[in-house]
């Protein structure tokens, strides 16, 4: 049982921490150790086909293998009043998990996140370039089953060349399921289905790739706001930041 440095009287929390794109549970190491030391239990699952889950790779994986991924791990460890962060592409399953298993979530924090609609797929609201440069990637390295790694990682992310964080977050990072992007998020309720919801903006610098899903989100009535300064990969830049803000 970790030391609860915050009190005898403080609420131990469960957090479960999902990844975005090419990274794996890995990623949240130096948010969960900060989280953890506070006293909270925290999951960091690798979706399938990722990070330590890589040699599971397959045509199959949809973004509902992903929702599924979450759900299963929250039901299996009896999970409740889960505090639910997705990061980046993450913002897709937790909406999915919320719409089905809402009793055991307590919040949603979507972490300069995708946030799409029932019927979206998350190519639905990406740039045309981009879309079309990730199926280009993922055709040519593995016959469209993945897209690979970028290389150099993109700036936006705030990983800077020659750096200790650069090299581990390159050592690490897998292939992701072009599946997971192409398929449809379904959902039976509103986005959210009624959860507090929160959403952290990364303005140092933005991501161009989420404005739309910005905009969804302040469209959203009742969702708390939040923008930092910092880069995309916050919670390997700033885990010191990331860890205040979610034990807030």
């Amino acid at each position: 049982m970790a030391h609860d440095v915050q009190g005898s009287n403080a609420v131990c929390r469960n957090y479960v921490l999902a990844h975005g794109s090419w990274h794996g549970g890995w990623c949240w190491a130096p948010v969960a150790e900060r989280l953890e030391a506070a006293g909270h239990r925290v999951f960091a699952p690798s979706h399938t086909g990722m990070g330590d889950r890589a040699h599971l790779l397959s045509r199959s994986i949809t973004i509902d293998t992903f929702v599924q991924d979450l759900v299963g791990l929250i039901e299996a460890e009896d999970l409740r009043d889960v505090v639910l962060v997705g990061h980046s592409f993450a913002g897709v399953p937790i909406t999915g998990v919320a719409d089905r298993i809402p009793g055991r979530i307590a919040r949603l924090v979507y972490f300069d996140s995708i946030v799409l609609e029932s019927g979206q797929t998350a190519f639905s609201i990406y740039p045309h370039d981009e879309v079309q440069a990730r199926i280009a990637a993922a055709g040519e390295a593995s016959g469209g089953l993945a897209v690979p790694v970028p290389d150099p990682l993109p700036p936006v992310w705030g990983l800077i060349p020659g750096t200790s964080e650069y090299e581990w977050a390159r050592r690490h990072l897998t292939p992701h399921p072009l599946g997971s992007y192409t398929t449809a998020l379904t959902l039976q309720h509103p986005i959210g289905n009624g959860l507090p919801c929160t959403y952290i903006y990364c303005a140092a610098p933005s991501n161009p790739v989420l404005e739309n899903s910005r905009a969804l989100a302040k469209a959203q009535a009742g969702w708390d706001w939040i923008e930092i300064a910092a880069p995309h990969d916050a919670h390997i830049t700033h885990p010191d930041m990331m860890a205040g803000i979610l034990l807030a």
